[in-house]
């Protein structure tokens, strides 16, 4: 699975259609990074194998295999590989379900969880009946995306789990969640995709969202746990990352198009993050593709 991250930081999901909108993908993320990004679909996800820790602005949890969580609409998160994880996703737009504007799916069974501000993401483990009952529907949607023609079936499925998790959102005590600030954190996260390739300083990047430098810092630290400049810094590798898996520049030409200052440093700070110099990034992930191609 790729991802298509958007200037505002919204993710565009790949597969997804106006005609069926709803895709479901099995991801390896010791192969596939999963950013800090936001999507209008909602999400189920189930653990396959291994383990991933999912971070919003409001929380952090690790899952396990046979365990899985829900991601409310327009939520900021990230997922970073625990063990060898591998994932199955479900996304879908709320009109899957819901049908047309202000139908009694959207307003009665819908719009209680999507304009919950204190439900960013629901963990889904083995500790009820209603529960051990979600796990087992969401097993079986991913066995269903095996055949063929199952459009219908999928969204009977679909309600049939959201039901559940409107009964699981019943028992559940949830916390309240501190000010996110999305709105100024995706302001300042755009104007940092949209200017990494040159120096940039902490007072411009507060000044994209009209904010204080000690705001900026605060909202970033609250949000995703980082700093601007932590942020900056991983953008750019995951930038450098997409060049030289996608073009034959060379490894100097990639470091002055992400924004760094040299050379050495673009390799020192890249095999920082990702465990290996650019060269041997891209020999690596030729070779993959070969493979791939070759099956």
């Amino acid at each position: 699975m790729k991802l298509r991250i958007l200037n505002n930081k919204m993710e565009e999901v790949e597969g997804l259609y106006n005609e069926y909108p709803y895709v479901f993908h099995h991801v390896d993320l010791s192969k596939t990074a999963i950013p800090w990004h936001w999507h209008e679909e909602l999400e189920f996800c189930y653990v396959q194998a291994g383990s991933v820790k999912v971070s919003t602005a409001g929380q952090s949890q690790v899952f396990k295999k046979g365990e899985g969580f829900y991601i409310n609409s327009n939520v900021l998160t990230s997922m970073t590989d625990g063990a060898d994880c591998v994932i199955d996703s479900h996304l879908f737009h709320p009109v899957f379900l819901g049908g047309h504007f202000k139908s009694v799916f959207e307003t009665k069974y819908l719009n209680p969880v999507l304009q919950n501000r204190n439900l960013d993401m629901l963990p889904i483990r083995d500790e009820t009946e209603t529960q051990r009952h979600l796990l087992q529907k969401l097993r079986q949607l991913s066995k269903l995306q095996e055949g063929q023609d199952v459009e219908l079936q999928t969204r009977n499925l679909l309600s049939e789990i959201w039901l559940l998790l409107l009964e699981t959102l019943k028992n559940t005590q949830l916390k309240s969640l501190p000010p996110k600030n999305q709105d100024r954190i995706l302001t300042m996260m755009a104007f940092i995709q949209e200017n990494h390739a040159r120096k940039l300083t902490l007072q411009e990047i507060a000044d994209a969202s009209a904010v204080s430098t000690r705001e900026c810092l605060r909202c970033f630290q609250t949000s995703i746990h980082q700093s601007p400049m932590e942020y900056l810094v991983e953008y750019r590798v995951q930038m450098a990352a997409r060049m030289l898996e996608t073009t034959d520049l060379s490894v100097t030409e990639i470091a002055m198009r992400t924004g760094w200052g040299s050379n050495s440093y673009f390799t020192k700070m890249f095999h920082r993050i990702r465990g290996k110099t650019p060269n041997a990034y891209r020999k690596d992930y030729l070779a993959l593709k070969k493979q791939a191609l070759n099956k």
